[in-house]
């Protein structure tokens, strides 16, 4: 069983489903609305714990109704590790503002209350296991995630970094990142690229060349109709994404990202890892919501099966 470590945002996500989202100074009716646990640590997080693996998570919550409900879901429900997961008195739990609209499209505000504080001395005191997986995203500080980086590394622990939402990223980050992870537009971002223009395949190798920060480093990148693309030192791999009737896409990256990082702590090889996490973004597209859509270890591996 693969063991992963989550540093990484918990938020209380808001989702409302509307005909088309409204423009600038406009109130629209919304069709019906949602509450559940979200945020890309603890998503990312559920996705790998759903995908087999054992999951620690470590992160911060407020001292608000939203953070103790939120660790009684991933501590009961979900069955996580949330020994490190610290509460904040005098902060707010984050909050995440979602509208999907009729074309299961989804816009997204972020507000991240108690994860900003999550520092590297709270990633001291994580004892990590030889083999093991490290992920992170961008939704807590990237000092901390450097720390987190730099203590998986010294145990022989992989690392795999979404480096989501974009943002600038550090050198001396990037540089401790044994898989990175993005999607088209972030790789655009990172790249410099034009995000009108989408990339061609050529263009995903110049892409991946190009933020390829160490001689060993994985790069790939989530297409999501579109399938993925990976880049290694030596090879590049294409594969199709699995063809499904999508209800939300909200939450298909993450569940791409933590059935990946499950797949590579349990041995598979890099394709199959591929595949794994494709096939778990397609089924999360199947169901509304972020957490609730996240898919099961049977559910990927029938998918496949059946492809």
């Amino acid at each position: 069983m693969s063991h992963i470590y989550v540093a990484g945002s918990i938020n209380q996500d808001i989702t409302a489903r509307v005909q088309r989202r409204p423009r600038p100074g406009e109130t629209i009716a919304g069709e019906s609305v949602s509450f559940g646990l979200g945020g890309k640590g603890a998503n990312q997080a559920v996705a790998a714990a759903r995908s087999g693996a054992s999951v620690e998570l470590i992160g911060a919550v407020g001292g608000d109704r939203f953070g103790e409900e939120l660790l009684a879901d991933l501590d009961g429900e979900h069955g996580l590790s949330t020994a490190h997961v610290r509460r904040v008195p005098d902060s707010s739990t984050g909050v995440a503002l979602i509208t999907v609209d009729s074309d299961s499209e989804n816009a997204i505000v972020v507000v991240p209350g108690a994860n900003a504080t999550l520092a590297p001395e709270h990633i001291a005191d994580v004892e990590m296991s030889d083999g093991a997986v490290a992920l992170s995203q961008f939704e807590v500080p990237q000092p901390t995630i450097r720390a987190f980086f730099e203590q998986a590394q010294s145990r022989g622990v992989t690392t795999v970094l979404n480096p989501a939402p974009a943002d600038d990223v550090r050198d001396d980050l990037l540089e401790l990142v044994d898989y990175l992870v993005v999607n088209e537009t972030e790789a655009l971002f990172y790249s410099d690229g034009d995000a009108n223009s989408g990339l061609s395949t050529a263009g995903l190798e110049a892409t991946a060349a190009d933020l390829r920060a160490h001689d060993e480093q994985v790069v790939v990148v989530t297409l999501g109709r579109a399938g993925v693309f990976a880049s290694t030192p030596s090879e590049t791999i294409e594969l199709d994404a699995y063809a499904v009737d999508p209800v939300d896409t909200t939450g298909a990256g993450d569940a791409f990202v933590g059935a990946f990082a499950t797949a590579i702590g349990d041995g598979l090889a890099l394709q199959d890892a591929l595949d794994t996490g494709t096939a778990a973004g397609a089924l999360a597209t199947t169901e509304a919501g972020a957490t609730p859509s996240l898919p099961t270890r049977a559910a990927i591996q029938n998918i496949r099966q059946d492809s």
